[in-house]
């Protein structure tokens, strides 16, 4: 053979192995618990709390979000997610 024996595909050359698939999507997790949402007695009274919690320093701060996770110790876009999944409204 002229210039050699052929080499095999190296690892820089990915070799197609069927259609892509199409990605699920993923479940959403509870942003208050830390879980998968449950619905258990624990898991009411967790988000409860967190409820009471987060409408009082909204109170103390005339609804300034900001202020209020300042308050909490949270960033702002946690306490707007928090306060998505416990149905909060400011």
């Amino acid at each position: 053979m002229i210039g050699g024996p052929r080499k095999r595909a190296t690892t820089r050359y990915r070799r197609r192995r069927g259609p892509m698939k199409a990605s699920t999507p993923k479940r959403r997790k509870s942003t208050v618990g830390g879980g998968p949402r449950t619905f258990g007695r624990f898991q009411r009274a967790m988000d409860e709390a967190a409820r009471r919690e987060i409408e009082a320093a909204l109170r103390e701060t005339d609804k300034n979000v900001t202020a209020a996770a300042k308050a909490l110790g949270l960033s702002r876009p946690a306490l707007w997610a928090r306060m998505k999944a416990l149905g909060i409204r400011s």
